[in-house]
């Protein structure tokens, strides 16, 4: 048997195992990986993709559940890394080259357990990442690129979309990087429905960083917003990230512009709300310095954490079943749930709980009465999304952003001929 190891020397998590998924899928061989480990510092979502089974694992991993359907499994120590080797080829992905000194006493053991070794490194060749022998140095594969929204493309012989209509300006919470370095999946998932639909779309990506005047400036010229609820609760990046998705939920609410928000931007969507119906005083963020006023979201009880899919049930006529149907399994990395007792004094601003989970006590997905598109759930829709079989909540949240964007249009052009001067010489300077 045979262990093809990949390497790629590269700090962006969002890397880690993309060729060899690729590999792994055209030669028909499972994946395997090892523990591995990145700046999380600098890439606090380096460990955001959550697979199907609940395994919360490396980001870039995504890619092999992408390109084949079948999520990663977990990660294996060398033992058992070796008792699967002696009985198949596995394709092995390494975020540093076989030959360093970390990895010596590995490829000692799977010598002398008479596996064989193929060793490939990705080389980027101006814009294209190949593999190519450690050995020979010949290349083994065809280039892949990444396209603009971070996808895995095969060169010259993906099909160009055939777009139609003006573009449209989406909202993304979080910076560049942060989408295409470190959590791969909500770029990808954007990219995979404004595919289907044909759609233009330019992500405008709003940064924590940004306040008062100078978010208000970017938010005026958005036509829909995502607040994707990443970074670990209670760091000082996620403490930022929060007072930001704060922000631009309050902007949607007031300007009736299409937002959806993902795992906790949904908790701040209802939390603006929240501020806006009952006061800012009322409605504290989660934490334990605001026991005493009314939190937006509480830790889970028991179970700490949710991971993996799970069946969520909708309610009858509402836009999640629409989307999604009567009831549909969704991808959850939960920490926290909705206060129930805000859920109930936000019902007579028309905030309604459209998805709960199969005991129909816990809030999974909320909507707003009287307003085009505010919609948040408490899953990761965006983990389960492909380019063949984009995910039905991003596809009616990008058709509602068109609709809502045309109706602007409208109402701006009959405004502008409707309304005439008087007095032709104001219209000197």
């Amino acid at each position: 048997m045979t262990i093809t190891f990949i390497a790629h020397s590269t700090p962006e998590p969002a890397f880690y195992g993309a060729l060899a998924a690729i590999l792994a899928e055209l030669r028909a061989l499972p994946l395997c990986h090892l523990p591995v480990s990145f700046d999380n510092k600098r890439y606090i979502n380096s460990r955001q993709y959550i697979s199907p089974l609940g395994l919360q694992i490396t980001s870039g991993l995504l890619w092999l559940e992408r390109l084949t359907g079948r999520g990663a499994g977990a990660e294996l120590e060398l033992e058992s890394l070796i008792n699967r080797a002696v009985k198949e080829d596995i394709v092995v992905p390494l975020n540093q080259p076989l030959s360093s000194p970390c990895y010596q006493s590995l490829l000692k053991t799977v010598l002398e357990n008479g596996i064989e070794i193929e060793s490939l490194q990705v080389v980027k060749n101006q814009d294209r990442y190949q593999l190519e022998d450690c050995e020979s140095g010949k290349v083994r594969s065809n280039g892949w690129t990444r396209d603009r929204f971070g996808r895995w493309v095969l060169g010259a012989v993906t099909q160009p979309v055939m777009r139609a209509g003006k573009h449209l300006r989406i909202g993304l919470l979080g910076d560049f990087n942060e989408h295409r370095d470190s959590y791969p999946a909500m770029l990808a998932a954007l990219g995979d429905a404004a595919d289907a639909l044909a759609l233009n779309i330019e992500i405008i990506y709003i940064t924590p960083n940004l306040v008062g005047s100078q978010l208000d400036s970017t938010l005026l010229d958005l036509d829909g917003l995502i607040l994707p609820g990443l970074a670990a609760h209670g760091s000082e990046h996620a403490n930022a990230s929060n007072s930001c998705q704060l922000s631009v939920a309050k902007w949607a609410l007031e300007n009736q512009t299409p937002v959806l928000g993902i795992n906790s931007g949904m908790h701040m969507m209802v939390a603006a709300l929240g501020q806006k119906t009952l006061g800012d005083d009322a409605i504290a963020m989660p934490g334990p310095s605001t026991l005493s006023a009314l939190q937006s979201s509480l830790p889970l009880e028991n179970d700490p954490v949710r991971l993996g899919n799970h069946k969520v049930v909708f309610q009858s006529g509402s836009k999640m079943a629409q989307m999604m149907g009567r009831e549909a399994p969704l991808r959850y990395n939960q920490r926290w749930r909705l206060s129930p007792q805000l859920l109930d004094k936000l019902s007579s601003a028309g905030l309604e709980v459209t998805g709960t989970d199969e005991t129909g006590l816990s809030a999974e997905s909320i909507e707003l009465k009287d307003h085009p598109f505010f919609v948040g759930v408490q899953a990761n829709p965006e983990l389960q999304s492909r380019r063949e079989r984009p995910h039905p909540l991003l596809m009616a949240f990008l058709q509602q952003v068109r609709q809502s964007n045309r109706v602007r249009d409208v109402s701006h052009d009959a405004l502008t001929k409707s309304v005439r001067l008087k007095h032709p010489c104001f219209l000197m300077g």
